[in-house]
């Protein structure tokens, strides 16, 4: 909840939210697990934090969880390289990320939402274009899609996942570098 900047008031809506997502597919990865205590590594929150991010920018949940299912590998390298911040200089000097922190979505998918009924669970039109870019990137990208855009800055979330992950785990630094090599191969 830190990591998306919603209000701790907010709790049972946030709650609430999270177990659609699970419904509509976004997370836990591991669907042989049909009973006990969830396990959420950095994979699980990440993708959890994305699909929030994407429904605070007024996307509806069902189409949020399908571009996180279906984009996954797309998406993966803009998590990585948005959470550089809160990452171990350790992990750094070995495995080098880009600068690419922005999640540009083509906004032709969400005029197909009109056509959808009010209340049908899943999303079911042509996906728009997803891309990663850098922030100097950011306008030729917004440009070469036709100008209209739902735009997400990985760097305004990631860390405080990576970061409250370390902080509730009480993660050594070798058990961050495997949940973050865990979303880095998880593609």
């Amino acid at each position: 909840m830190s990591a998306c900047g919603v209000d701790p008031s907010a709790r049972t809506a946030f709650d609430a939210r999270i177990r659609q997502l699970q419904r509509l597919g976004v997370s836990p990865r591991d669907g042989a697990r049909s009973a006990g205590p969830l396990q959420y590594g950095i994979v699980e929150l990440a993708a959890l934090a994305t699909a929030v991010r994407l429904m605070a920018a007024f996307m509806v949940p069902s189409l949020a969880a399908r571009y996180v299912v279906e984009r996954w590998d797309t998406l993966t390298p803009a998590l990585l390289a948005g959470a550089q911040a809160a990452l171990p200089a350790s992990y750094l000097a070995r495995r080098p990320l880009g600068d690419e922190t922005v999640i540009v979505i083509e906004a032709s998918a969400l005029a197909d939402l009109g056509r959808q009924g009010r209340h049908d669970e899943r999303y079911t039109g042509m996906l728009g274009e997803l891309s990663a870019v850098g922030s100097a990137a950011l306008q030729n990208a917004v440009r070469r899609i036709g100008g209209a855009a739902l735009v997400v800055d990985t760097t305004g979330y990631m860390p405080g996942v990576v970061q409250g992950f370390a902080w509730e785990t009480m993660a050594t630094e070798d058990e961050l570098a495997h949940e973050l090599d865990g979303l880095r191969f998880s593609v």
